[in-house]
């Protein structure tokens, strides 16, 4: 659900310039002067719930346009990179991605226990013996 709706203009605005802007790199003061707030205002709304949403929600967004990029990218390492290290690291993240290589091996095992109740109520005798219960 997006929270753009709840909030105004200027907190939409600069949520906006906070989640995206990584060319201009605007400090707080300047995020503040260009939406028309006191930076203390922006440092407030800093802290609501729906301005934290909506400036994630922006910067999903702004990151899903970047994936075509982080492929060709990855792609380019995994082709042309400087050391066969940098390559096989490359490889291995486009195969995690896609799905085809994980970090764990997932191992079933069923355990059957056909001992009878009588053995079963024996071994526990022997148990308790052992650690002097008896």
């Amino acid at each position: 659900m997006t929270e753009k709706n709840t909030l105004s203009a200027p907190q939409r605005r600069a949520a906006e310039i906070l989640a995206t802007d990584d060319q201009n790199e605007y400090n707080m003061s300047e995020v503040a002067e260009e939406v028309g707030v006191s930076e203390r205002t922006l440092y407030r709304w800093r802290q609501d719930p729906a301005f934290i949403a909506y400036r994630n929600e922006v910067a999903d967004r702004a990151m899903e346009s970047f994936i075509s990029d982080a492929y060709l990218y990855l792609r380019r390492i995994a082709s042309q990179g400087l050391s066969q290290k940098d390559q096989l690291k490359a490889i291995e993240l486009f195969l995690k991605n896609r799905g085809k290589l994980q970090d764990v091996t997932k191992i079933d095992q069923t355990i059957t226990d056909n001992r009878s109740d009588a053995a079963i109520e024996a071994e526990i005798e022997r148990l308790r013996e052992q650690l002097g219960e008896v």
